[in-house]
């Protein structure tokens, strides 16, 4: 099918994408354009980037909508998926000048119905986007864990047979091969080409709108001919309004009119459709490049009403593959967006060695409440990359001594590697500098120490900021102490097996079920009391550390 627009394109600078300005009543812009939300496809995240949609927003839209003298006066912000002659062009009207900034012209739309097609080619038609964005991905082999996986989640049996036919365990070192924030995407591949996998092994499950978290709709919106950036409560707003119209009496006799003069039912409701639909204006950018989408997304919405810290980490992170996401990069950081904050907590929170992989919040809806906060994950993350916020809470001892130990030992630390014409935190602050090596190693040697990782209802449970290990105020002091552990000592750390050594040497004496009691907590942990409370109980018992402090101190406020 195919849409012809009046349009207007333009620049803004002469080296700027063209942006180009129309209008489509609301119900026709739903047939060719996807809104790809930020969410999670049963275990993986999606790489969308739109904020879930508010469902309390949607009634006072309605009633904006039902006046008609309201005017919508901002436009929806769409971006091609694609531009050529069988998807999305712009045809400049004769006599329009080729070299000028501004032309006037017709933007044509080819588009299919993708609802009239089988789970089984819309999931293809998925992997194949994801191949364009990340081409290694058509070499690929798909994971026998996974597939065998999810064969027992959808009851399908399965024989050893099975197993050998797809790629064995060892294999599936072909990841590793991707850097954090490309192998988000490929994660995804490995999804939806398993879920191809048992379709097309099983004819029943064809029939499926729905498989395993993969639904037709949700599909849809990642591979129609345009996305939506920015508008989607403006736009899902206007169809409802032209919904309610259309139930009506004088829509009805609208669509009998149309029957009568010989157009098909199918045809006439859609023409009525579009005739009750309000036409909303429009600004396309003119763009196939995902980078350039997200970025607009990111940009429009901090301007606008800003994303929460999590999902803007998220959206950064892994919306885009490690290409996509260098292409905009110095653009997101010129206009205040904290890329390399971003960079640390992704590989933090998604390398699969580390000890908060899924572990931390992503603000991605439904999500466990749980979970580490991004933000908290940011300040621990930042106290190794930049050596910096190493201090207890406390009004006596100031230190800085992630800063201290930065400018005392680190140049003697072997694991910088470090040359004449290098520069030693250069090296270690880099985002695939030393520092990564040093975080995984530290928290992974905390948590087999002091933590309990199976039972969720110990004191010390590692992954729920319910527990008296895992939260802000503890990751902190632990973070600190370690720090003050190597200047007092004057330890450099030579490399990440020395970590461990080292980790050793501090907790020595320490009591390892010292967060595995009932601390009577009965106010907010995260209070200035509180942090102060403990931070004096943990430093003064790593003076001596032959008994642990009474249990009535921890809640204790002054």
């Amino acid at each position: 099918m195919r849409l012809e627009y009046e349009a207007i394109r333009y620049k803004q600078t002469a080296n700027g994408n063209w942006l180009v300005l129309f209008g489509a009543p609301a119900y026709e812009v739903k047939q060719w354009a996807g809104i790809p939300q930020k969410k999670n496809f049963d275990s993986v995240e999606s790489t969308g980037f739109q904020r879930a949609f508010k469902d309390d927003r949607l009634n006072s839209l309605i009633s904006f909508y039902s006046d008609k003298r309201n005017v919508l006066q901002n436009p929806l912000l769409c971006a091609p998926r694609e531009i050529g002659e069988h998807t999305i062009f712009f045809i400049p009207d004769d006599g329009e000048e080729q070299t000028v900034l501004s032309q006037k012209g017709k933007l044509v739309i080819n588009y299919i119905d993708y609802s009239a097609l089988p789970l089984l080619e819309l999931l293809c038609k998925f992997k194949s986007e994801l191949e364009k964005r990340v081409p290694e991905l058509k070499d690929y082999s798909i994971e026998s864990p996974l597939l065998l996986k999810l064969k027992e989640s959808i009851g399908v049996s399965y024989t050893e047979k099975d197993a050998d036919d797809i790629l064995s365990v060892g294999d599936v070192a072909e990841l590793d091969n991707l850097n954090v924030e490309t192998s988000h995407i490929a994660e995804l591949w490995q999804e939806v080409a398993c879920r191809i996998a048992l379709l097309e092994d099983n004819p029943i499950l064809q029939q499926s709108d729905e498989i395993l978290g993969f639904t037709k709709e949700s599909i849809i919106s990642y591979i129609m001919p345009a996305t939506i950036v920015d508008g989607q409560h403006r736009l899902i707003g206007a169809i409802k309004q032209a919904e309610i119209e259309f139930n009506s009496e004088e829509a009805l006799f609208e669509i009998e009119d149309l029957l009568a003069s010989g157009v098909d039912i199918d045809q006439a409701k859609n023409t009525v459709m579009n005739r009750k639909s309000r036409v909303l204006p429009i600004s396309m950018i003119y763009s196939e490049d995902p980078a350039e989408h997200v970025f607009q997304f990111v940009v429009v919405n901090q301007k606008a009403t800003p994303i929460n810290n999590a999902l803007l980490g998220t959206i950064v992170s892994t919306s885009l593959s490690s290409e996509e996401l260098n292409r905009v990069a110095e653009r997101l950081k010129h206009a205040d967006i904290p890329l390399e904050a971003s960079h640390a907590v992704s590989f933090a929170t998604r390398n699969p060695d580390s000890p908060f992989y899924n572990l931390v919040q992503t603000g991605i809806a439904g999500e466990s409440a749980n979970k580490l906060p991004w933000t908290v994950m940011k300040s621990i993350v930042l106290i190794f990359k930049d050596l910096r916020g190493g201090k207890f809470f406390s009004d006596e001892n100031r230190v800085d001594y992630a800063d201290l130990w930065k400018r005392r030992f680190l140049n003697e630390s072997l694991i910088i590697n470090a040359n004449n014409s290098s520069d030693p935190y250069t090296l270690w602050s880099a985002d695939n500098g030393a520092w990564r090596d040093v975080f995984v190693s530290f928290w992974c040697c905390v948590r087999d120490k002091l933590a309990n990782t199976e039972d969720e209802t110990k004191n010390n449970y590692w992954g729920s900021t319910a527990s008296n290990l895992y939260n802000k105020v503890s990751l902190t002091i632990l973070a600190a102490d370690f720090f003050k552990y190597l200047c007092d000592s004057r330890k450099p750390i030579n490399s990440k097996e020395d970590v461990a050594a080292l980790v050793n040497d501090w907790l020595l004496g320490v009591d390892l079920g010292y967060f595995d009691r009932n601390w009577n907590l009965t106010v907010k942990k995260d209070t200035p009391s509180i942090r102060k409370q403990w931070s004096k109980l943990w430093l003064n018992y790593r003076q001596d550390p032959t008994r642990l402090p009474a249990l009535s101190l921890y809640g204790k406020v002054n």
